[in-house]
C-alpha cells in the first residue's frame, strides 16, 4: 500500500520550512564507525524543497543544528549542517527554493 506523503514537516533549529513541496532523504551510505571499521561523517544528505523563505539563507551556510523531519512516512530528528541553498525564480510565476543538509552522526 502506498505511502500517503501529506502533512510533512521539516524543522532547522525548531523553525519549520515554509511551504515544503519535496523532500528527499538519503540516510546511510557510509560505516559511521566501530572498533573493526574506520569512522566516516558519510551518514547521509536530506534535501527540502519549499516555497516559503524561512530558513532559506546563505548566513546559515555551515552551521550545525538539530534537524527535524516528520510525514510522509520519514521520521528523522539529527544534526546536520547547512550545506547549499538554491533558488530557481520563475518567470509569471514563483520562486522555488531547496535546502541541502549533511547529516552528522550524533
Amino acid at each position: 500500500m502506498a505511502t500517503l506523503s501529506a502533512g510533512i514537516s521539516v524543522s532547522w533549529d525548531s523553525v519549520p520550512f515554509e511551504e515544503v513541496t519535496d523532500l528527499q532523504v538519503q540516510h546511510g551510505g557510509g560505516q559511521p564507525k566501530g572498533r573493526t571499521t574506520a569512522w566516516t561523517d558519510e551518514v547521509g544528505t536530506v534535501s527540502v524543497a519549499c516555497l516559503g523563505t524561512t530558513n532559506v539563507s546563505t548566513a546559515k551556510y555551515g552551521e550545525r543544528k538539530s534537524l527535524q523531519i516528520s510525514g510522509g512516512g520519514v521520521s528523522l530528528t539529527t544534526n546536520a549542517i547547512y550545506e547549499q541553498v538554491t533558488a530557481q525564480p520563475e518567470l509569471n510565476g514563483v520562486t522555488r527554493f531547496a535546502v541541502t543538509f549533511r547529516l552528522l552522526d550524533g
